[in-house]
């Protein structure tokens, strides 16, 4: 029964981080129906700029000394995840924007350009960037419940993950700004004739996708304990999966896919003998039988095109 419980909580957790870059992935979607590839490099850049911010410039100690040890891992996160939203628009001006109403195929080769380059660019330039970093321990490791290895990392990463989707939820639906990004995801020729700035509208959503990233990145470094260069490549493909199999442009599509992909994962490893070698398989197994037989996804819905 502790087993059952602690690989629950394993599963919850992964697929809390998988959730975060999926939302991200279905947030783009919605507004622009591009498919933003660089996503899982640049949550990863996040967490390089924290690993970065804690070791090389030392600003977490500065911070110690004058705030709470949990307000100055709150600031080092928070200045992160902006960062990276900075990066995410960035993104956008340079390797979306310019292909607006040319092939849909050409933003999504650029993404992917982009997010090999910031791959390297990182590998290049971060001190001894190729080799495995150790990201830095900001989260409590204390455990929680001894009978099921539930630590209070564990718990804060699923607690700061619902605090964040609440957020986007309260955000997106009862705010002026939210309920112009809904807007321009339901119709954008039709927002822009009520007079709403939908090129703002793209600009904003990049920078909130690019926070949500930059937790995401935070989160499944704290889960690993280990941030790579390339580790994006990996979550970011996950990350898509999950929003596929809930429904690419649906937010909360996006949290039940990422659960779902990080439920087969664990559970093939825990309870399959030698299932670790395959878990990665399986599931992306289940992607392909949810893409042939429910292409719109868990909550997604079907559209019709007429021509």
């Amino acid at each position: 029964m502790s087993l059952l419980l602690s690989q629950t909580i394993n599963a919850i957790m992964l697929g809390c981080t998988y959730s975060l870059v999926a939302i991200g992935f279905s947030l783009f979607f919605g507004v622009m129906d591009v498919v933003v590839f660089c996503a899982g490099d640049v949550a990863i850049f996040a967490a390089f700029c924290i690993t970065a911010l804690v070791s090389i410039a030392g600003l977490y100690a500065a911070l110690n000394g004058v705030l709470p040890q949990f307000l100055s891992t709150v600031m080092i996160v928070i200045i992160g995840a902006s960062l990276t939203g900075i990066l995410m628009l960035a993104m956008y001006r340079l390797v979306i924007k310019p292909f607006e109403g040319k092939s849909a195929l050409m933003p999504l080769l650029s993404t992917i350009a982009a997010g090999v380059a910031l791959r390297e660019l990182i590998g290049i330039f971060y001190p001894q960037g190729r080799n495995p970093q150790t990201f830095p321990q900001l989260l409590p490791s204390g455990v929680l419940a001894d009978y099921a290895l539930i630590s209070w990392r564990n718990v804060i990463i699923i607690v700061a993950t619902l605090v964040l989707v609440a957020l986007l939820y309260l955000f997106v639906n009862k705010t002026k700004t939210g309920l112009s990004i809904q807007a321009v995801s339901q119709n954008k020729e039709a927002a822009i004739m009520v007079g709403i700035n939908w090129q703002q509208i793209v600009a904003i959503t990049f920078l909130i996708g690019g926070f949500i990233l930059g937790i995401g990145g935070f989160l499944v470094a704290s889960y690993y304990d280990v941030v790579r260069f390339d580790m994006g490549a990996m979550y970011g493909l996950k990350g898509f999966c999950a929003a596929v199999v809930g429904g690419l442009g649906n937010v909360y599509g996006a949290i039940v896919g990422g659960m779902l992909i990080a439920f087969v994962e664990v559970f093939v490893s825990a309870f399959i003998p030698g299932g670790t070698a395959y878990a990665s398989v399986v599931a992306f197994l289940m992607v392909v039988i949810f893409i042939l037989f429910r292409p719109e996804g868990v909550i997604g819905e079907k559209t019709i095109e007429k021509v």
